[in-house]
């Protein structure tokens, strides 16, 4: 049997206004000029896109509305040939946009989501219902998000999981660890989440506790690298070159290239090397996802290394 998805994903995507070369935050009744802006698709679009570059076959759901800002995100599907086998459009405004100030290697957003509680609850029957009759070998979500039923039915239907932190340094979650990473099979985080999550001050211990939870946890850590920690054995890469114009969404890429290797029964080591492969691209242009090399790109860069890019082992026994 073969599996018509590698990867699911879910989420309501943003449209992202990029904004760069800040010398400075705003202040009241002070004007700071750009010199450089960037429009995309963004949020939860960023790892199924990139995913769906690296040659994974993508289901993305997702929902949008009939508002200007939703059709700019349906533009963005169809110029990237991302399926739209779970994509929703309702009659009814739904805008999310998010503007991202970049200054110094860092960034900061401000959002406004229009969608409402009953949007959320449709979205979420809608992935539970995809969930209980897609056939795929892989679900990732959004740690804040979880516990949901989305999880459990996905390994109940023998897919593997992967968590996305996606909060900051600030966590706020209400579920304990304990209760939150058993269900997934990898927890992505970066190194302030992952200090937030544990309450830890240093990273490596932080990863120790999380990997009594979880079998495989990865801990982004920008011009650091990445480390990660998997059946008892720890891996590092050191982060890749590059110029960084807009960090939104390194690592939402870095999720997806580490997927691609994981999907594809790579070593630990070399899953990171592709996820700092795929983050550091990203860096160097605006938006979230459309610096991420396509997986000819990939291969290629591999290539120079004396290296293969790691085979998805599509079939299956009944």
């Amino acid at each position: 049997m073969t599996h018509t998805f590698d990867l699911i994903a879910v989420g309501r995507p943003s449209i992202d206004l990029s904004f760069s070369g800040l010398q400075a935050w705003p202040e009241l009744g002070r004007d700071v000029d750009a010199s450089g802006l960037g429009v995309g698709a963004g949020t939860s679009f960023n790892t199924p896109a990139a995913a769906n570059r690296l040659g994974l076959r993508v289901g993305y759901v997702a929902m949008i509305g009939n508002d200007i800002w939703s059709r700019m995100v349906l533009e963005e599907f169809e110029r990237e040939a991302l399926p739209q086998d779970f994509f929703r459009v309702v009659d009814r405004p739904m805008p999310f946009v998010s503007v991202g100030l970049n200054l110094g290697g860092d960034r900061g957003f401000v959002s406004y989501e229009g969608g409402s509680e009953d949007d959320d609850l449709e979205l979420q029957r809608f992935a539970e219902e995809v969930v209980r009759t897609a056939d795929a070998r892989h679900l990732h979500v959004y740690a804040g998000e979880e516990p949901s039923p989305l999880s459990a039915r996905a390994r109940e239907r023998g897919m593997t999981v992967s968590f996305d932190a996606w909060s900051g340094p600030w966590w706020e979650s209400e579920v304990p660890l304990e209760g939150l990473l058993p269900r997934a099979d990898i927890v992505f985080a970066n190194e302030p989440e992952a200090l937030a999550m544990t309450g830890e001050h240093d990273v490596e211990r932080a990863m120790k506790e999380m990997a009594e939870l979880c079998a495989c946890v990865v801990i982004k850590r920008g011009e650091n690298g990445a480390i990660a920690t998997a059946g008892g054995s720890r891996a590092a890469a050191p982060a890749e070159p590059a110029e960084v114009v807009d960090t939104t969404g390194a690592g939402d890429c870095f999720s997806a290239g580490f997927l691609r290797g994981w999907l594809g029964g790579a070593p630990l080591e070399t899953c990171l090397m592709l996820g700092n492969l795929c983050g550091a691209s990203v860096v160097g242009t605006y938006g979230g996802y459309r610096g991420c090399p396509t997986e000819a790109e990939l291969r290629e860069t591999l290539a120079r290394r004396g290296m293969s890019m790691p085979e998805l082992h599509r079939e299956v026994a009944p």
